[in-house]
């Protein structure tokens, strides 16, 4: 008698605790897809430092490093909240240092990735912890830039 009410007692359980788990998933799940990233979700001011290499003369194939210029640059992303972006930052191309401040549009997909289009091309991101920081690259044909932007 002891024995069948230990298994029954055992087995109950681990119907409980596999039912727990389940109930405790699926909110997760739900919670997730209903939340999701939004435009609003990267607004305000993000801090940058970024490195890599473009091409001045790339013809579509890939090309050897040697025939990239180095760049490098440091500023400011800011987002809006409502789909226009900013930047404002210093460019060190090959050497040659220059400021560069434009703007455009943005837009943040419900899977937490962005779009962004600047006057340097189009940049695909994703936004890590809730917007604390986005990892970005520049999607454009003879560049290979990426970086992490860190909320200010």
């Amino acid at each position: 008698m002891k024995r069948t009410h230990r298994s029954v007692l055992g087995i109950s359980i681990v119907t409980i605790m596999v039912l727990a788990v389940a109930i405790v998933g699926q909110h997760n799940v739900a919670q997730a897809k209903e939340e999701g990233c939004s435009a609003s979700t990267i607004a305000g001011v993000y801090g940058f430092a970024i490195g890599g290499l473009a091409s001045s003369s790339f013809s579509g194939q890939p090309q050897q490093i040697g025939e990239f210029v180095p760049l490098a640059a440091a500023g400011t992303f800011s987002f809006d909240g409502h789909g226009t972006t900013s930047r404002s930052f210093t460019l060190s191309y090959g050497g040659a240092i220059f400021p560069v401040t434009d703007s455009g549009p943005y837009t943040v997909n419900s899977d937490c990735t962005v779009s962004a289009t600047y006057s340097d091309g189009t940049w695909n991101m994703v936004i890590i912890g809730d917007g604390k920081e986005i990892k970005a690259m520049n999607a454009s044909p003879g560049v290979v830039v990426q970086g992490v932007l860190t909320r200010q």
